[in-house]
């Protein structure tokens, strides 16, 4: 693996989630395959496949936690594969997957690895701390 293709995945991880934190689907079109598959989503049964898709769930997640911010931890190149440490803080202000809001903070931690291709985020698999965002936000108690 080149420093430049290194240097180049980072760029695109970068731009992604600037686009996350900034709510802009354009970034996720220029970040993301059309085809991109995503594993492990809170609300999804099963994979999310395709950037329609993908986007709605998006625009569903910030309409429960709409000040959704990720920061980037760790981050590893391995081939076409990137692995990245992160920290999602939000407050759970509206809706979110049929669980009414509470107005409550959290912050969580997860690692995803995301799969290359074509200079794009062809796939992607996300392991985060569901039930501790369930507890903080008072949807379920522990």
């Amino acid at each position: 693996m080149s420093e430049a293709a290194s240097d180049e995945y980072r760029d695109v991880i970068d731009r992604y989630l600037e686009g996350f934190n900034e709510q802009d689907l354009e970034a996720l079109q220029e970040t993301v395959s059309p085809d991109v598959v995503v594993h492990g989503l809170i609300g999804v049964d099963g994979d999310v496949t395709g950037l329609e898709e993908y986007g709605e769930w998006g625009m569903e997640m910030f309409s429960g936690i709409p000040d959704a911010h990720i920061e980037l931890g760790d981050f590893f190149v391995s081939g076409n594969k990137v692995a990245s440490r992160w920290t999602l803080t939000g407050t759970h202000d509206g809706d979110l997957f049929d669980f009414p809001a509470t107005g409550e903070a959290f912050e969580i931690s997860g690692v995803a690895i995301f799969r290359m291709e074509d200079g794009k985020i062809a796939e992607k698999w996300y392991q985060q701390d569901d039930l501790g965002m369930l507890q903080q936000t008072g949807i379920i108690e522990f």
